[in-house]
């Protein structure tokens, strides 16, 4: 086998290759502890809800772009205990509404305590979490019309899964 050459353009290109994903996982997550706009560009990064050691400061919202095509955004509770605040997913408005659902789980219940919650499926474009653990995982992504979301809730709170319209 003969050795193959490479060119210096070749070689800078890899290079540049390379810092773009170095860059992409540095940045590949959002800082979710406060009310934010999530913008297009964030699309497919992890929002690491309550990331500090103690948790969001306030009750936060996350409102999503504009409805578009193939958007996705996971939200990831990541306080180092329960938190003693809540957090929402927000559409903007209630003309791309959410649909699917979340299941939550209390872990203060010794039986088995595990809720199914779903929007109306017409005009529910807000998703509120309360009290949220660790295990608590929401994903959305949206069709270019309506966002659909799925995941699971982890909090000592009755009905801690709401929805409502804007």
């Amino acid at each position: 086998m003969g050795s193959k050459r490479v060119g210096h353009a070749r070689i800078k290109a890899l290079i540049q290759e390379n810092n773009n994903l170095m860059n992409f996982r540095k940045s590949a997550y959002v800082d979710g502890t406060q009310t934010a706009t999530l913008t297009v560009a964030q699309s497919g990064r992890v929002v690491l809800v309550g990331a500090a050691a103690a948790g969001l400061a306030a009750d936060a919202i996350f409102t999503l772009p504009e409805a578009a095509d193939g958007l996705y955004y996971k939200f990831v509770y990541a306080g180092n205990a329960a938190d003693g605040q809540d957090f929402q997913i927000s559409t903007g408005n209630d003309t791309n509404f959410l649909i699917g659902g979340v299941v939550q789980h209390d872990p203060d219940n010794a039986g088995d305590d595990s809720v199914v919650y779903h929007p109306n499926g017409s005009s529910n474009s807000r998703a509120n979490f309360l009290t949220p653990d660790a295990g608590t995982v929401v994903e959305v992504w949206c069709d270019g019309t309506n966002w659909y979301l799925a995941g699971t809730l982890i909090s000592a709170t009755d009905t801690g899964v709401t929805f409502a319209n804007q």
